[in-house]
């Protein structure tokens, strides 16, 4: 089979989806996405790309794209309750160790340029998978509008919640072949104000399988006054983390082109809470409970002479939310004809994803320990 003739479905059009259909395309490999919602669109957040993702894009023509709607990334500066800085650590070296720079971009920049080139009818919106059948020829994703689409394979990139995941657990379990690990609910240990994530290669190829456990409320202001805010005048991008020590969480400011702020509010939870993750439901991650965490931290002192709250008084309501990441590392990445986005472009199908699993696994595990070290110097303080 070669890679010209197989049919792929990827199911969920987000950065993975998106960027596994650049690959795609790059590769002449026949596929299309199922997108649950009427339209992509992105939160409004911010992203990190680094030596471990550029790479890629530069393979796939959209290096030139990132880096005229991003920000190189100089420090990270600390600061106190008070906003006085504590310390600095310096990224400025890393296109000299690495080859390329760690950048920053609000995220619909970032969905933006993975869509430019992906033909339009090839996404597939409104397509929620509510199963994922397969024989030894072929996997089909039926859809709760009563389509159904047939493929080769299916690959999973539809969230922390994916159903192309619960399908797979579901018939493993019932052939008794799921592990007890994988048969754990999520949990979650914290809450987030905003988001910001690294998407360095595991965020590309992994991050469906192998997740953090926050709590983020996110957001990106309003153009602000570059006077008022001197940071924005920089060609690079400082990380202002203000960490007061007599509060469950911190807060992260990041300046991004067009003199605009993202910034993440990040609030630990109950390690009894985060076993569970029973606390916190998906009614709690609307408009309404963003509103309700911005005003609670609203008076965190910021960096720039002021507070949390002049930031989201510049800030629309509908480019904040609060949102949760997970942390788990999930052992079964594929069944049969299906995986959680990876490769797909050879013969023998089972050998295909098992190679994908013990080439990535290891780096996924590393990433996810990585994660835990930083949110543990962050928030165990």
């Amino acid at each position: 089979m070669s890679g010209s003739n197989i049919r792929v479905t990827i199911v969920g059009g987000g950065i993975g989806g998106l960027a596994l259909a650049n690959m795609f395309e790059r590769a002449n490999i026949s596929y299309i996405i199922l997108e649950k919602a009427t339209r992509i669109r992105a939160l409004g957040s911010s992203l990190g790309l680094d030596a471990s993702s550029l790479p890629v894009m530069e393979q796939l023509g959209l290096l030139d794209d990132f880096y005229r709607v991003s920000k190189p990334v100089r420090h990270f500066n600390f600061y106190n309750e008070s906003a006085k800085r504590v310390g600095m650590i310096d990224f400025s070296d890393l296109e000299e160790i690495g080859g390329y720079p760690a950048i920053i971009l609000d995220r619909p920049a970032f969905y933006q340029i993975l869509q430019k080139n992906i033909p339009k009818h090839k996404i597939f919106y409104n397509k929620r998978v509510l199963s994922v059948t397969q024989t030894e020829e072929s996997a089909t994703c039926q859809c709760a509008d009563g389509s159904a689409y047939l493929s080769d394979i299916v690959i999973g990139a539809d969230g922390a919640y994916s159903a192309v995941r619960q399908n797979i657990y579901k018939s493993l379990k019932q052939q008794g072949r799921l592990s007890s690990n994988d048969d754990k609910p999520l949990g979650y240990n914290q809450h987030c104000l905003g988001k910001f994530k690294w998407g360095g290669g595991f965020v590309l190829f992994s991050c469906e399988k192998t997740l953090m456990v926050k709590f983020h409320q996110i957001g990106v202001s309003e153009p602000l006054d570059p006077e008022k805010y001197p940071c924005l005048k920089l060609d690079t991008t400082d990380f202002e983390i203000v960490i007061p020590k007599d509060r469950p969480y911190y807060a992260i400011y990041m300046p991004l082109p067009n003199n605009r702020l993202s910034f993440a509010v990040i609030q630990n939870v109950p390690r009894a809470d985060a076993r569970t993750g029973d606390s916190f439901k998906f009614s709690e991650w609307g408009p309404e409970a963003a509103v309700e965490m911005a005003e609670v931290v609203r008076d965190l002192a910021n960096p720039f002479g002021g507070t949390f709250g002049d930031i989201i008084d510049n800030t629309p309501t509908d480019l904040i939310s609060k949102i949760m990441l997970e942390e788990k590392f999930f052992e079964c990445w594929h069944d049969g004809r299906v995986v959680l986005l990876g490769d797909a472009s050879l013969r023998d199908v089972t050998t295909v994803f098992e190679t994908y699993y013990h080439q990535r696994s290891k780096v996924a595990k590393t990433a996810l320990g990585k994660s835990r070290q930083f949110g543990k110097v962050m928030g165990d303080r």
